[in-house]
């Protein structure tokens, strides 16, 4: 028996959760909602190994292809691979592998502020931790094709062992017809509970299946456990580390001891170091604010330039400028959507509501999201009015 704890946000406070039987449990799961508050109650009466479910919007997807017989070195080191792609301070983001036997090799990123969230609640209320994984392997996928169920607040759309998305229904065509660059779509398997009819696509044929006549997707199969490296509560290596700690001590203080006597090298060493970050200094200095110096933190000013670029250039891209649409659309569900269009880097919605201050309301908040939008063709009447909200940004890659 397993406790599913799933949060409903980046803030993990409220949650909902349901008691799995991995030996006949179906992916029918019985979820109640709960709050804050409710946790150490539920945790009490349900003292299973627990399986934390991050909402899949906090989780990033990815794959990096890597160079044939590739070592534990850059393996160890694969959040570099993808720093390009987050264009933010990787420092502050966690990186999980799925299975490194294959290449293209997958990695889902989270925050370091969720992950430390997680081990803290873990800890505070005793639970026993056996995973921590993305919303998106609650979705049953039979290894091939496109698969799709109800999500807490959303769409799940799974493509691949580690691969899928989470969306409104109303941007579900439009996800679609993303996924369809990288895979061949043909039928869409659609898991739903008894009373829920399957989605109307009119661009591809849906076939309906039972959520009760399968497993959940992370049931005797692969997934990315999201507790890796800083966060694995369970590690081998700690249970030796603790067995081992005086023979651990004694080897520091011979460290220390070796480092003493190595002090004139360590010093020849920081004067190469130094030399090193000059000529770094002088190859990005070009790019830099005024005033910047050798021993100002480059990195991070670099990944701040590449931001400001960012902005400059508005390539925000297709997915993220939806993304964002639809986190702040699903404030305002009086505001209804007509059609969706993409061309030329702009990405429009013809949208409507009885209450113009909604759409001036979603204006705002897409804005405050960081998109670059306006509103066209404002048709204002007593009984509806109505527009198409433009967001600027560049094409995918």
């Amino acid at each position: 028996m397993r406790l599913l704890i799933q949060f409903t946000d980046e803030a993990l406070a409220d949650f909902r959760w349901a008691n799995f039987d991995e030996v006949e449990g179906s992916a029918a799961l019985d979820w109640q909602p709960a709050t804050e508050n409710e946790l150490p109650v539920v945790a009490a009466q349900n003292p299973h190994p627990v399986v934390i479910i991050i909402p899949q919007q906090c989780v990033y997807l990815t794959r990096i292809e890597l160079p044939e017989k590739a070592g534990r070195q850059v393996l160890s080191a694969i959040e570099y691979q993808v720093e390009d792609q987050l264009a933010q301070d990787i420092e502050s983001q966690h990186f999980a592998l799925g299975d490194t036997s294959e290449n293209p090799v997958s990695i889902a990123v989270v925050s370091r502020a969720i992950m430390g969230r997680c081990l803290a609640l873990v800890q505070g209320h005793g639970m026993r931790l056996s995973r921590i994984i993305p919303e998106i392997f609650l979705c049953p996928w039979p290894g091939e094709g496109v698969s799709l169920t109800e999500g807490h607040d959303g769409c799940l759309l799974r493509y691949g062992t580690y691969r899928g998305l989470k969306c409104h229904l109303q941007a579900l065509p439009a996800m679609l017809e993303l996924v369809a660059r990288d895979v061949e779509i043909g039928k869409i398997r659609y898991y739903g509970r008894a009373d829920e009819p399957a989605p109307e696509l009119d661009a591809y044929e849906v076939e309906r299946y039972a959520l009760a006549s399968v497993r959940p997707g992370f049931v005797e199969a692969p997934v990315i456990d999201l507790q890796q490296r800083d966060y694995q509560l369970s590690s081998v290596w700690r249970g030796l580390a603790k067995a081992w700690k005086w023979i651990g001590l004694l080897f520091v203080a011979l460290l220390a001891i070796g480092a003493y006597n190595k002090a004139v090298a360590l010093q020849e060493l920081e004067s190469e170091l130094d030399g090193i970050k000059q000529q770094q200094y002088e190859l990005v200095k070009s790019f830099l604010p005024k005033g910047t110096s050798a021993n100002d933190n480059l990195k991070k000013l670099l990944i701040e330039r590449m931001r400001q670029l960012q902005a400059n250039e508005r390539e925000q891209g297709f997915l993220k400028l939806l993304l964002d649409f639809t986190n702040a659309h699903s404030n305002y569900p009086d505001v209804e959507i007509s059609r969706i269009g993409f061309q030329g880097g702009q990405l429009s919605f013809d949208i409507s509501s009885a209450q113009l201050k909604d759409i001036e309301a979603l204006l705002e908040s897409v804005r405050k999201l960081g998109a670059n939008a306006r509103l066209e063709s404002l048709n204002i009447k007593p009984e509806r009015s109505s527009g198409r909200l433009v967001l600027e940004g560049g094409s995918d890659a």
